[in-house]
């Protein structure tokens, strides 16, 4: 089983290693914040990896569990900044502001949490800290299930099929999660629980969701590069394509975000106009190329 755990820790670390890189390079490349968050994403789940591969095979490390306020303020501070990158990545993906509501709860919970782990028995603070993980993780992948259900534009059907049931598992997974906090909680106080569901230093749902991460950060990945590669010819082709009918650099912008899949709701929040205007934007567009819909204006930049 050490085996197991040793040769899974290093595998994993080396495609999240992957991963971060190639995002970091993505964003160095086009300046797109979404990218910038990708990266940060998988460096926090690089690091809390390398903790738990610690913990589980440093013969003197697991002390600082007992000893050490530091090492528990350094994982839920991973734990909370892993929730934030990915609402970071859907507000910069699907132009999703933060609510009110949310902008509270990640002030007070947080406040309340470290507060509890001061006062209240560890295993109370750490059981309601793993239950506002995986509750946090599940409202996360379910926002990011209703943008993908209504954003049909920005994804193609078998693309969103796919993250449509990676979402619901991962959902899933969360709630295993929480009964696995319970169980965490229920052992630290009873020896007749044995360690089938929660290990000592992970949780089995939680890996499993890592996993899924990883799954979709690779894939994503190479999508990415591939779409970096004929980026050129598509740029070329788009500039071709506004020379040959005239149009303005602003109309240029409008195009440029509609290939990427923006709605004109997006594309006037993203502007910084009226979606009254980039409607008249892109009545002028189809008007000037004699055009009728935006899949009759993308098939006309590519075959011009």
């Amino acid at each position: 089983m050490d085996n197991l755990l040793f040769v899974y820790n290093i595998v994993l670390t080396i495609f999240f290693a992957i991963d971060f890189t190639g995002f970091y390079i993505i964003y160095m490349k086009n300046r797109k914040k979404e990218f910038l968050f990708l990266a940060l994403l998988y460096f926090l789940l690089i690091i809390d990896n390398s903790i738990i591969y610690i913990s589980e095979f440093s013969e003197g490390f697991y002390l600082l569990y007992e000893t050490s306020h530091i090492l528990y303020i350094i994982i839920d501070s991973i734990y909370l900044g892993i929730i934030l990158t990915t609402r970071l990545i859907i507000l910069e993906v699907f132009n999703d502001k933060f609510t009110i509501r949310e902008k509270q709860i990640c002030i007070v919970l947080p406040v309340i949490l470290s507060i509890l782990s001061i006062f209240a028995p560890h295993e109370v603070s750490d059981v309601l800290i793993f239950i506002s993980f995986f509750t946090a993780l599940s409202y996360m992948a379910f926002r990011m299930y209703k943008h993908i259900n209504n954003s049909s534009n920005k994804f193609n059907e078998k693309i969103s099929k796919i993250y449509k049931i990676f979402l619901w598992t991962i959902i899933t997974l969360n709630i295993l999660g929480i009964i696995e906090s319970i169980i965490y909680y229920i052992k630290a106080f009873s020896n007749s629980y044995v360690n089938l569901i929660a290990l000592e230093y992970r949780f089995i749902s939680f890996d499993i969701i890592k996993l899924f991460i990883c799954i979709i950060g690779i894939k994503s990945l190479y999508s990415t590069f591939e779409k970096l590669f004929d980026k050129k010819s598509t740029d070329e082709k788009l500039k071709e394509f506004c020379i040959k009918y005239s149009l303005t650099s602003r109309q240029r912008e409008i195009i440029e975000l509609i290939i990427d899949g923006y709605s004109n709701k997006e594309i006037s929040s993203k502007l910084h106009i009226a979606e009254g205007t980039v409607k008249i934007h892109i009545y002028n567009i189809f008007k000037k190329t004699d055009i009728s819909s935006r899949n009759q204006m993308l098939k006309k930049i590519m075959d011009d």
